[in-house]
């Protein structure tokens, strides 16, 4: 046959597959206008591996934390002050979103001394903070930031004085720490809190615009005090950083004090309900007592006793770090549940496959499915240590000055790495999605721009992932010396012993599902780059450090990620250890298994490029990745669904529970339309353009 004539018949056959009728218009369009979403997640759950009941007792800690959060979401739905009056969250104007957040506050405030039992007044927090991401913020700048810098650096006195307050939102709080001209440096921070002897007091002043405190949340509009960290001046020497009280606004009349300066940063890509804003400060007098003096300190007599590690004035920031892990579970655990049931509903295809059944599709999704449950699990193991050295700061400040640089350590390379592994799911949610994810009614853009802050805000990831590789460096280098070394980087006790081993000692594929296997390579890797970039540095001496470190800044970021993944998943395997005797601990070992091959995927490039893996390895680690995203995804939707997050919470008719989305979406979307009559512009605008005169049409009309 002529190759011409072959070609042409293929693009016919093309041509008409292209045109003939497909399953999904057959279904759709033919005879049954039935939706096929509500059959679809109904079969999907029935075919569930666990109970999902059992999974959400794990997730929230037990079935009397279930029933709180069922009664707080209850509450919302209820409360006219606590949800949505009318309309819909994403076309409220930024004055009234920042008024229904303070409205929510209020009224939760309200509650909280009316409820008597602890779980539900916690699991109200929770739900608000699922339902409102500005409400949460709102309320983790003044109970998180504010209150914990008092814990951490305030003595007993200035507890006694200020909690009640606080804890009553007498007071309300602020954080002022980054400047227009510095965020993660801190030791270049500009505000000076200069004491004057003659009246025993400190002066708060911005010398600079770039000293402007910015970024600053509830400084906006609300917040009456913050606690500023200032470059502390006595008799003309700097001392270094500390922490402050000082007053902004009248809490009579909202006012600002004289000397302060508070304006609005205005709108931002997201959490707009939140008043983030900026602070100048001009020669603002405080009391000597307004200095937060646990660690450093100011006597009546004008004696000055500065901290014993400056790092204690950082160690605010250890937890705020933490609650990124409680914070990703929020905003992934709506994402993910939108995008899943969506992947589950939708059909397309020459056989109408639900698109979830796709391998692009569920490798996207599935990991970060797996991920939140580890961020759920991780988060209780990290904060039941932190609170174990919290209370040091109150009883032992020589146990505390023992744990602080390890938690510091572990936060920064926590906040850099994981955060940056939510953003990509975030986006793999976006994708997963198609064009609906596109619209702010189905909420996922909007939890995107939420999310988005978090990368740079609280400490850049980039600079916090150096942090933690310059601990790392450190400690390497303590343990060649002979000290020991704890915490999360104990195995650098045990560095020779573990590079003695060149290669891995993998065989057989089934090894890869062993955790021992998996933190044995995790820890070769870190081991092997963590003394080689030391001998690097080494080298350089103190005369060429600094270009040296800069030229291996990525490498430097390369090992700060592998050692977060490794003591990841360490910390995981340690908290499923609890939960043995559920019935759900087969599910969370799998989902282990699979961010632990994730991991080994992820730094494939390490292993290959060091010789550790060959070829064949790399293979074997690839095709497991994939065997378990689709050996998982048969639990896609019950995953999700133990999440129990009410649609009215979701706010994405494309995650509807029930599976019935494209009535939901266009009734949303319909009720969002004001009007069907043409707009102001378009008689202004459109109709000149399209009513102008065509060339010759005067000619037409001529009369003579």
């Amino acid at each position: 046959m002529d190759p011409n004539s072959t070609t042409a018949v293929a693009r016919l056959h093309a041509v008409q597959n292209h045109l003939s009728i497909q399953p999904c218009f057959q279904r759709h369009a033919i005879h049954n206008d039935k939706p096929t979403g509500p059959a679809d997640l109904a079969r999907e759950r029935a075919n569930a591996s666990f109970k999902v009941e059992d999974m959400t007792q794990v997730i929230l800690r037990g079935k009397e934390n279930v029933e709180a959060l069922s009664l707080a979401y209850q509450m919302i739905q209820r409360d006219p002050d606590l949800r949505m009056r009318e309309g819909h969250h994403y076309d409220l104007t930024r004055a009234e979103d920042r008024e229904q957040t303070m409205r929510q506050i209020a009224r939760t405030i309200e509650l909280k001394k009316q409820i008597k039992d602890p779980r539900l007044r916690q699991a109200l927090f929770m739900a608000m903070a699922f339902y409102s991401e500005s409400y949460s913020m709102r309320m983790y700048v003044h109970d998180m930031l504010f209150k914990q810098a008092l814990m951490l650096f305030g003595t007993s006195e200035q507890q006694d004085k200020w909690m009640d307050d606080i804890e009553n939102w007498r007071v309300i709080g602020c954080f002022a720490m980054t400047e227009l001209g510095h965020s993660s440096n801190l030791r270049g921070l500009e505000t000076t809190s200069t004491y004057d002897r003659a009246t025993n007091e400190f002066v708060i002043h911005s010398p600079t615009l770039t000293s402007t405190k910015w970024w600053i949340g509830m400084s906006g509009e609300t917040a009456t005090h913050t606690v500023a960290i200032c470059q502390t001046v006595v008799d003309g020497e700097n001392h270094g950083i500390n922490w402050f009280i000082v007053p902004l606004r009248d809490p009579k009349t909202g006012r600002l004090l004289p000397g302060v300066t508070c304006g609005d940063i205005g709108h931002k890509s997201s959490r707009q309900g939140l008043d983030n804003g900026w602070i100048q400060f001009t020669s603002v007098r405080i009391p000597r007592e307004n200095m937060l003096m646990k660690w450093a300190s100011m006597s009546p007599e004008g004696e000055f006793t500065p901290s014993p590690n400056p790092i204690l004035s950082y160690a605010t920031l250890i937890p705020e770090r933490f609650t990124i892990l409680s914070g990703s579970q929020v905003v992934l655990a709506q994402t993910l549940t939108i995008a899943v049931r969506y992947g589950a509903v939708r059909r397309q295809g020459n056989h109408d496959e639900q698109i979830l059944d796709y391998q692009t599709h569920y490798t996207s999704l599935m990991p970060g499915v797996a991920f939140i449950y580890m961020l759920n699990i991780v988060d209780r193991e990290l904060f039941d240590k932190w609170d174990e050295v919290a209370e040091y700061a109150q009883t032992d400040a020589g146990a505390f000055m023992r744990e602080i640089p390890d938690q510091h350590g572990v936060s920064a390379g926590f906040k850099g790495a994981l955060a940056w592994y939510v953003t990509e799911i975030l986006e793999s949610c976006r994708r997963a999605c198609g064009g609906h994810a596109y619209s702010a009614y189905n909420s996922i853009a909007g939890l995107i721009g939420d999310y988005g802050v978090v990368t740079t805000g609280g400490g850049d990831n980039v600079v916090l992932m150096q942090q933690s590789a310059r601990y790392l460096i450190t400690t390497l280098k303590w343990a060649q010396e002979g000290q020991e070394v704890v915490g999360s980087v104990s195995y650098f006790n045990d560095y020779k012993k573990i590079l003695s081993n060149p290669k891995t000692s993998f065989q057989d594929p089934r090894d890869l599902l062993s955790h021992e296997f998996v933190i044995d390579a995790l820890t070769w890797a870190c081991a092997k780059k963590a003394t080689d970039l030391a001998a690097i540095l080494a080298e350089a001496g103190k005369s060429n450090f600094d270009q040296a470190w800069n030229a291996n800044q990525t490498e430097l970021v390369r090992l700060a990620d592998v050692h977060a993944w490794r003591y990841f998943l360490i910390l995981y395997q340690r908290g499923i250890d609890r939960e043995k005797n559920t019935p759900v601990y087969g599910m969370l070992r799998k989902m282990g298994q699979l961010m632990s091959t994730f991991a080994l995927r992820k730094h494939l490039d390490l292993f290959l490029e060091e010789g550790y893996f060959d070829g064949n390895h790399a293979k074997h680690v690839r095709q497991l990745f994939l065997d378990q995203c689709k050996d998982l995804r048969k639990d896609a939707v019950p995953l999700v669904d133990a999440w129990v997050i009410p649609d009215y919470v979701l706010k994405a008719p494309i995650g509807k529970y029930d599976g019935n989305i494209y009535p939901a979406y266009f009734g949303t979307v319909n009720a969002a339309q004001k009007s069907f009559e043409p707009p102001a512009y378009w008689h202004k605008y459109a109709a000149p353009l399209l009513n102008a005169p065509r060339p010759g049409d005067e000619k037409k009309g001529c009369k003579c």
